[in-house]
This record gives C-alpha cells, structure tokens and sequence, in this order.
C-alpha cells in the first residue's frame, strides 16, 4: 500500500484555521478603543485594547481537557497559554471542537470581551487541572488565571471554502462593506496581512512590535458602508458627467488591491487639508493638485486620482 506525506496538507490547514479565527476576532472588534492584535508572538495571537488583553492558542482538532494537560516538549497546551501575561489577563483556547463529555459539565460564558460563547472550567475541572500541572510551583499562579481562562469554538472548521462565508457574514454583521466582491477582497488583504506579520522572527522589544496589526491597519482594510455612501453622495455632488462618475466608481473597485500604496502616499500629503476650502469640485481639484507632488500619484490617470481623493476626502469628514 502506497503511503502518502500529509504533514504539509495538516499544516497549512491548521494556519489556515489560525488565520480565520484571527480574522473573526478583527471583524468583530477592531473598531474598539486602541485594538491590535499580535500575530505569533507570546501565543498564536494576542489580543489588546483599553484595560484588556488577551493570549490565545489556536488548535485546529478536536482536544479534550486531558489533551490541554498532555506534555509536549517539556509542557502542555493549558500550561503554555497560561504561562503568559498576568493574573489581570484572559487565556483562551480556540479549537475546531472540543469533547462532548468536557463540554457538558463546563460552565457556559454567554458575554465574553471578544467572542461568544465561552466554556469555562466549574471547580471539579479546576481542582483537577491544578493537580495534573506539571510546575507545581505556578499553582497558585494558574489557579488564579484559570478563573479566566476559556475554551472558544470558531463557528467554521479547518477550510478557508467554510470560514470565509461566516467571515463575511461577520463583515457585514459590523456594516463593512461587501457588496462587489469588496469583502472578499478585504478578506483576501487580511490574510496577506497576518502572513506578513507573521513571518516576522523577534529578537527584541522592537521586532515584537512588527508583528503588531493595528486598528489603523484594519480601518484600511474594512470599508464601512457608510464610507460608500458618503463616496457616492461626493461624487453625485458633481458636475462630472455620467460616464466619468461610472469610470471613477469602477476605480474606485481597484483602490484596495492596486493602489493602497499610493492612497497612503496621497494620504499622507492630505494630512492637514482643508476640507471645506471651496464647493465639492473645487476641494477635490485642489486635493488632486496636493497629491501631485507624488510622482506615484501624479501618473496616475484622471478617474483613478479622483476615485481615491474622494475616498481620502470621505474618509477624513468621518472625522470632522
């Protein structure tokens, strides 16, 4: 009988559950105060905001609470989550599922900070877990972190064809945008995004901070569909003729794959712009006017450069 090496398939799938979830977690919470998230670092990811932080593992298989304790290379699952951060901090375990006989005598959490619902372990489990550790000197340690500490279970499995139906749906659950292929596209730069984060190796303070993606970092990826509206409504505003508007909306389709480098560019020259310097037309022109100081922008062709000053615009009166 032939044998087959699947340990490749195993491990792509396992970081492809990884990345769901990390990305669930962004949808869900990204618009908090001061929310990021850092991609394998002290855990698979951690996640922080104003007043809370979280270290969670990702495990894309079925485990039990004596799969959690079982010593691997020197210490178990339960024990590595619950080895970072402090007893003010919350411990999670994402698994693809988790045995039925645990589940039911686990207390269930139907608020949690940053997903729902949560299992938590009652005392009997506890008082078990704390017998079963193997540093014995931590136990009044992760006897303390224990009380906050959970299992979470991903609405999706370990195939990205499964987790990014509920991943939009989530999208659109929190009013972004996925109308014209817009949330899987968005979908698309988030997983690109915590690739790139995660390839990063630390060796200091200053690495660990690369593997940050910030609120900032999301705001670009996930467009509110009040953004769209207000971008229609700018450009409705207009003289332009008809065929111009309906070139400039099929660019504006484009900004987030083929021209986010250069909308930052035009961002940043758009800093401190006055946005309300003159009519509507004479704002963008101005705009368009600033921004060609960037040789990157300044080639671009006329629908392309007001597709993305009017998203730039739209983008700054939410803050006005």
């Amino acid at each position: 009988m032939l044998e087959f090496e699947n340990g490749g398939a195993f491990a792509i799938k396992g970081f492809n559950f990884q990345k769901a979830a990390i990305s669930l977690i962004a949808i869900k919470n990204y618009h908090k105060p001061n929310f990021h998230i850092f991609v394998e670092a002290k855990d698979d990811f951690e996640v922080k905001y104003d007043g809370y932080e979280a270290y969670i593992q990702v495990k894309s298989k079925k485990l039990s609470i004596n799969q959690l304790l079982k010593s691997d290379k020197g210490y178990s699952i339960l024990e590595k989550n619950l080895s970072n951060g402090n007893r003010n901090s919350h411990f999670k375990i994402f698994v693809k599922s988790f045995a039925e006989t645990d589940i039911k005598k686990m207390v269930e959490v139907s608020q949690g900070n940053i997903c729902t619902p949560l299992y938590s372990y009652n005392d009997k489990q506890k008082n078990s877990i704390l017998s079963q550790l193997q540093d014995k000197e931590k136990m009044e340690e992760f006897g303390d972190k224990l009380l906050s500490s959970y299992i979470y279970m991903p609405p999706f499995k370990d195939s990205l064809a499964e987790a990014i139906p509920v991943l939009l749906g989530e999208m659109a659950l929190n009013e972004i945008d996925v109308s014209h292929k817009r949330g899987q596209i968005a979908v698309n730069e988030l997983f690109t995004l915590i690739d790139q984060k995660s390839e990063f190796i630390v060796k200091s303070e200053e690495d660990f901070q690369k593997k940050a993606i910030l609120k900032e970092d999301l705001k670009k990826i996930f467009k509110l569909s009040s953004t769209f509206d207000a971008f229609d409504q700018l450009l409705e505003s207009t003289s332009y003729s008809f065929f111009l508007k309906k070139q400039i909306k099929k660019e504006q389709l484009k900004i987030i794959q083929l021209y986010s480098t250069v909308k930052s560019a035009a961002e940043r020259e758009l800093s401190n712009f006055d946005l309300l310097d003159g009519t509507e037309e004479e704002v963008i022109d101005k705009a368009i006017f600033q921004c060609n100081n960037k040789k990157e922008f300044e080639r671009l062709n006329e629908p392309t450069k007001k597709a993305i000053v009017i998203e730039i615009l739209t983008e700054m009166s939410e803050d006005m």
